[in-house]
C-alpha cells in the first residue's frame, strides 16, 4: 500500500456504513481498537493456505477426560486421532455462554473458565493455525447488555436493537419459525427486543458505531492468543433495515470488507471466513471482488454429496459443479460434509427438486434424525436436516454405507478448497437425542410431520475419552478402521501439487453412475482425474474414453496412451485398461511420471507477525 492507503480504506469503509458520522474520529478508534496506528500500512499480500491444509471442526470440550482441562485433552486428543496431518483447528465458541451449543455468548472476550483459558487457547496455537468464532450478530440474554437494557442505562439500551409494534416486519428472512420480537419491561414500559435466532439471543445495533468498535477489541483479543482464522457467525443477518429482508444488506458487506482491510494489515496471513447458510449464489457473494472474505463455506457440498449417495446418481452434483465460476484470487471454499450443525438444505435450492429434497428428508429420518423449518411468506419450509453423518451413511455398518461414508469425505479431500472434518465424523458418533425432549418422528406417506424448532444438539454430543474409545473399537473396530483410512487419504493428498486449494477444477461428466472431477495442469505439474461409483454396485471405468473426456493437451487426455496411477491403491493402469471400482471406490488418478509421494505430516502453524 502507498502511504497513507490503509487509512483511506478504513475511512472509505466507515462512510459507506456510517454516511452520517464523523469518519476521520471514528477512524482513529478503528485503528486503534485493532491494534494499529494512524500512519501503519497494510504489507505485501501473504500466503494464506496450500495443499497441505486440513481442518478440524470440535468443540473445546466434544471429548473430555476426567481430572483434565478440556482444552488440554483436545490438545492430546488431534496429536493422537489424527498425528500431525491436521494443520487447522476450528474451536466452536468457548465462551461463557446460555444455550445455543455456545452461540449464545455472555462474554465475548473471556474463555469459558470449564473449558481452560486464554492461555490455553495460545497454547493450542503453538500446534495448529486456531480458527475461531466471531457471534456477530446477537448476544446471550444473560448478557450484561440485556440487564442494563431493561435497567434503561444507557449502553444497553443503544447497543440491542429493538423494534415498535407498528413496524412492518413482513419482509424480514430469517433461519427460524419461532416469533422474531421478544417483550421485556422496562422502566418506559414494555419494548421489544429483535431475535432472529431465539429469544435468548439478542441481535446487535451495528447502527452505533460503538458496537463495531466493541466487535474489534473481541478481534484483537483473540488476535492477541494466536488466533488467525476467523469464522463470522451468521454474518448475513447482521445490518438491518425495516422494509427489506435484513439479510445480506450492502452495509453487511461493507464491514466483512472492513475487517478484512483491518486484518490484513495487523495480522499478514490471517484468514476471514463468513459462515451464511444461504442459497449458493448469495454466499460466495461474500468473496466480494476478493476484497471480502478468504473463505466461504462451501454450503451446497453436504446435501449434494448426501443426495448422490443415497440417490445414487451423480448428476445434480456434476451440474453443480459445472457451473461454478471460479473463485477469486486469494478466496476459496471451506469445504466439509458434516458440522456442528445439521446439513443445511437452503443451499441446494434450485439444485435438487421436491422430489430429490424428499427422498433426503426421508432417509434422515430412516436413519433415526429429524429436520428443521425456516419461515418464508409461503409458510415454513425445511431448513436442515439434523441426523450424524454416520448414521446417514453407515449407521449399520454394512459394507456399503461404510463406503458411501468414506467416499464423501473423499469426494470433499477432492475438490478445490480447504477440506474439513467434524470430529463426531471422524468417531463415527451416531445421533444424539437424550437432550431433546421428543423421539425422532418417522416420514410417513402423508409427508413431513411438524418437527421441533431446534433439533441441532443431535450432532453435538460431549463424549468422556473412555466413550471414544469404546466407540472407535465397537462392532469389531469398523470406525477405527475407518478413521485409519481417512488419515491415510489425508496424507496422500498432501503430497499432491494438483490438490492445492487454488489449482484448476473441471468437471468430469463420466455419467450419472460416476462423480468426476479434474484437478491441476500445467501449472502445478500435475493432473489428477478423481472418480468415485456413485452406484450401489459395481463400476467399470474406460480409461480410453476417460482420456477423451478430460480437457484436450491435458495430462490427463494423455491416460489412455501412457497409462496411469491410482494413488489410493498403487494399482497401475496401463493403455485399454477398464478397471472396476466397488460401490463407494474413488480412484484419482495421475501419470506415473507425475506421481508423487505421500508427504510427511508436519504442522506449521502460522503464528503471523502482529503489529
Amino acid at each position: 500500500m502507498t502511504d497513507g492507503e490503509l487509512r483511506r480504506r478504513v475511512e472509505g469503509h466507515l462512510e459507506f456504513v456510517y454516511p452520517a458520522v464523523a469518519v476521520e474520529p471514528l477512524a482513529d478508534e478503528v485503528l486503534a481498537e485493532i491494534g494499529l496506528g494512524p500512519d501503519d500500512e497494510a504489507p505485501p499480500p501473504a500466503s494464506h493456505w496450500d495443499q497441505h491444509d486440513v481442518a478440524v471442526i470440535t468443540y473445546a470440550d466434544s471429548i473430555t477426560e476426567a481430572g483434565k482441562v478440556p482444552l488440554h485433552t483436545l490438545h492430546e486428543l488431534l496429536d493422537d486421532l489424527t498425528g500431525d496431518v491436521v494443520t487447522v483447528v476450528h474451536v466452536l465458541p468457548f465462551y461463557p455462554a446460555s444455550s445455543d451449543g455456545g452461540f449464545a455468548v455472555t462474554d465475548h472476550r473471556a474463555v469459558d473458565p470449564r473449558l481452560g483459558t486464554w492461555d490455553d487457547i495460545a497454547d493450542l496455537a503453538e500446534s495448529y493455525t486456531v480458527m475461531a468464532d466471531l457471534v456477530v450478530n446477537h448476544v446471550s440474554a444473560d448478557h450484561p447488555w440485556m440487564e442494563q437494557f431493561c435497567s434503561g442505562e444507557m449502553l444497553g439500551s443503544r447497543f440491542l436493537l429493538s423494534a415498535e409494534p407498528s413496524d412492518d416486519l413482513s419482509s424480514v428472512a430469517r433461519p427460524r419459525t419461532t416469533p422474531l420480537l421478544r417483550e421485556v419491561e422496562t422502566p418506559d414500559g414494555p419494548r421489544l427486543l429483535w431475535c432472529t435466532f431465539s429469544h435468548d439471543q439478542i441481535d446487535l445495533n451495528f447502527g452505533e458505531p460503538d458496537v463495531l468498535l466493541d466487535l474489534l477489541r473481541t478481534v484483537r483479543c483473540l488476535v492477541d492468543a494466536g488466533v488467525r482464522w476467523f469464522r463470522l457467525d451468521a454474518i448475513a443477518y447482521l445490518w438491518k433495515e425495516l422494509g427489506t429482508s435484513c439479510l445480506n444488506l450492502p452495509q453487511t458487506h461493507e464491514i466483512v470488507k472492513l475487517l478484512r482491510t483491518l486484518l490484513d494489515a495487523r495480522c499478514p496471513g490471517s484468514v476471514i471466513i463468513t459462515e451464511t447458510n444461504v442459497p449458493h449464489d448469495q454466499n460466495v457473494a461474500y468473496w466480494g471482488d476478493g476484497d471480502e472474505a478468504h473463505l466461504v463455506y462451501n454450503f451446497s457440498l453436504p446435501p449434494l454429496v448426501a443426495h448422490t449417495m443415497i440417490s445414487g446418481s451423480a448428476v445434480a452434483m456434476q451440474q453443480w459443479l459445472a457451473g461454478l465460476d471460479p473463485p477469486p484470487t486469494g478466496t476459496s471454499y471451506f469445504n466439509f460434509v458434516a458440522s456442528h450443525d445439521g446439513i443445511g438444505l437452503r443451499p441446494v435450492e434450485g439444485l435438487l427438486s421436491s422430489a430429490e429434497l424428499f427422498r433426503l428428508i426421508a432417509a434422515g429420518h430412516s436413519a433415526g434424525g429429524t429436520h428443521s423449518e425456516f419461515d418464508t411468506p409461503e409458510g415454513p419450509k425445511a431448513y436442515e436436516l439434523n441426523v450424524s453423518l454416520w448414521d446417514l451413511f453407515a449407521g449399520d455398518s454394512d459394507t456399503l454405507g461404510v463406503a458411501q461414508f468414506l467416499a464423501a469425505h473423499t469426494i470433499m479431500l477432492s475438490l478445490a478448497g480447504i477440506p474439513a472434518f467434524y470430529v463426531h465424523a471422524l468417531l463415527g458418533t451416531p445421533s444424539y437425542w437424550a437432550p431433546i425432549s421428543e423421539p425422532p418422528r418417522i416420514v410417513t406417506e402423508h409427508g413431513l410431520p411438524p418437527v421441533e424448532r431446534n433439533r441441532r444438539t443431535i450432532n453435538r454430543r460431549k463424549l468422556t475419552l473412555d466413550e471414544a474409545v469404546d466407540l472407535l473399537g465397537a462392532q469389531e473396530g469398523i470406525r477405527r478402521r475407518v478413521l485409519v483410512e481417512l488419515v491415510r487419504r489425508m496424507l496422500v493428498r498432501r503430497g499432491q501439487p494438483a490438490f492445492h486449494p487454488d489449482s484448476a477444477q473441471t468437471s468430469l461428466d463420466l455419467g450419472s453412475r460416476a462423480f468426476g472431477v479434474i484437478r491441476g495442469g500445467p501449472d502445478w505439474d500435475q493432473t489428477i482425474a478423481s472418480i468415485t461409483n456413485v452406484t450401489h454396485g459395481q463400476l467399470t471405468i474406460d480409461i480410453e474414453v476417460l482420456s477423451e473426456l478430460c480437457p484436450p493437451g491435458s495430462a490427463g487426455a494423455r491416460f489412455a496412451a501412457e497409462g496411469c496411477v491410482d494413488l489410493l491403491d498403487d494399482r497401475v493402469h496401463g493403455p485399454g485398461a477398464r478397471p472396476s471400482l466397488a460401490a463407494g471406490q474413488t480412484m484419482w488418478l495421475c501419470l506415473e511420471s507425475e506421481r508423487r509421494e505421500p508427504a510427511l505430516a508436519s504442522r506449521r502453524p502460522r503464528r503471523s507477525p502482529q503489529r
